[in-house]
């Protein structure tokens, strides 16, 4: 598993930069990266008990030294707050 943590918050950005960001959702508390949906799920699981957000994208992965073998692998992305759902 891997982690990164919120490099920036948007007070460390140019104000003209964030403007139009401000508004558009909850802030990114970390983002973690996992080979096994056991580990995703538990993070999944965390994230709803406290109520807070997050964002889940899948993508398969060539290792340079198989290239005929591929394996998923999870980008789990934490939010401060739920996510607002469009219509």
């Amino acid at each position: 598993m891997t982690v990164d943590i919120a490099a920036e918050t948007p007070g460390d950005v140019e104000a003209e930069e964030t403007v139009g960001e401000l508004n558009d959702g909850p802030s990114v508390i970390y983002t973690a990266y996992f080979t096994a949906a056991e580990e995703l799920v538990e993070h999944i699981r965390a994230a709803d008990v406290l109520n807070l957000g997050f964002r889940v994208e899948s993508y398969l992965v060539t290792p340079d030294d198989a290239a005929d073998a591929s394996q998923i692998e999870f980008e789990f992305t934490l939010l401060s707050e739920l996510p607002v759902r469009g219509e």
